[in-house]
């Protein structure tokens, strides 16, 4: 049995419902947590994915004010 059909506006809809999940998810956990979380051997260290993360966390909490004032 195949799922029903859904539109490509539906699909939009429910692919960013489960990334903006994982990203609340992703900024309930401690940097330390997250940064292990996003580990791939090969690629960037611990150290430089808290950075990444850090910044990303602050440059999110800052456009909002910008937008409002």
């Amino acid at each position: 049995m195949t799922a029903p059909p859904i539109t490509r506006q539906d699909a939009m809809r429910a692919a960013a419902r489960i990334w903006l999940d994982g990203m609340a998810a992703m900024d309930r956990m401690p940097l330390a947590e997250a940064a292990l979380a996003c580990f791939v051997p090969g690629g960037p260290s611990l150290a430089e994915l808290e950075r990444r993360i850090a910044a990303d966390r602050a440059a999110r909490l800052i456009q909002p004010r910008a937008a409002a004032a």
